[in-house]
């Protein structure tokens, strides 16, 4: 009697998973069928991963074919229409590289906001970059978090930028007796005086700039490099 008890629940245990298998199958797809032939619903068929799950409210035909109101916006969030199109946006000037290059440095210390060491003709020589006047390494800056270093910041926004690569420039020329020169110069595709002003760490020698003014204009208002609390993202130098 017990071998004959063990042999009985030997194939309850075996059995039941196999019966019990077809059984459900069956009946996902009997619902599954029953639930395509509605017309009121949206023609979309249900995969067997949604078995089981709870029915989701009818959606009428009616209200999917309807006109779509405009999507709400959140509080202090731009719409579309809210927008400026691109092309009622004033355009900055630019500054494209030129042909060439009266001399191209490889290797570069960058010392402030807007001077550099390089070597030519084997002699060291500080460039400073044209038409800007930049932040001294020691200069701090007052924030709404109190004083910060916007020296240093200046100094490391620019090293970003240029990186390892070449800074290429055109009309070296003496700055005075410090034997310093001024240049215009460029990494990539960007005008190295051109990026400073526009980060807010250098103003344009001559306020009235046409090129330089405006970056400048807008770096006060957008409280960029020193007009702001050192909060300034890295340069993307994948942009040039």
């Amino acid at each position: 009697m017990a071998r004959q008890q063990r042999r009985y629940g030997f194939l309850m245990r075996w059995m039941a998973p196999l019966i019990a298998g077809p059984v459900l199958t069956a009946a996902a797809l009997l619902w599954l069928w029953d639930d395509a032939k509605r017309e009121d619903l949206v023609a979309v068929r249900p995969t067997m991963l949604e078995f089981g799950r709870l029915p989701s409210p009818p959606v009428l035909k009616q209200l999917l074919t309807a006109d779509a109101p405009p999507p709400l916006a959140a509080a202090g969030q731009v719409t579309a229409a809210d927008k400026v199109p691109e092309s009622t946006k004033p355009e900055l000037p630019l500054a494209p590289p030129p042909a060439s290059f009266e001399a191209l440095f490889s290797r570069v210390t960058v010392l402030d906001a807007a001077r550099f060491r390089v070597t030519r003709d084997r002699e060291p020589l500080v460039v400073h970059l044209a038409a800007i006047v930049g932040t001294a390494f020691s200069d701090t800056c007052e924030g709404t978090a109190g004083r910060w270093n916007c020296g240093a910041r200046a100094r490391a926004d620019l090293a970003r930028l240029i990186g390892p690569r070449s800074i290429g420039c055109v009309g070296i020329a003496a700055d005075g007796d410090e034997g310093e020169s001024r240049a215009d110069c460029w990494v990539g595709n960007r005008n190295l005086s051109l990026f400073m002003v526009s980060r807010g760490w250098a103003d344009p020698v001559d306020p009235a700039d046409p090129l330089l003014s405006p970056y400048a204009a807008k770096a006060r208002e957008e409280r960029l490099g020193r007009y702001g609390d050192g909060g300034l993202p890295p340069p993307d130098p994948a942009g040039d």
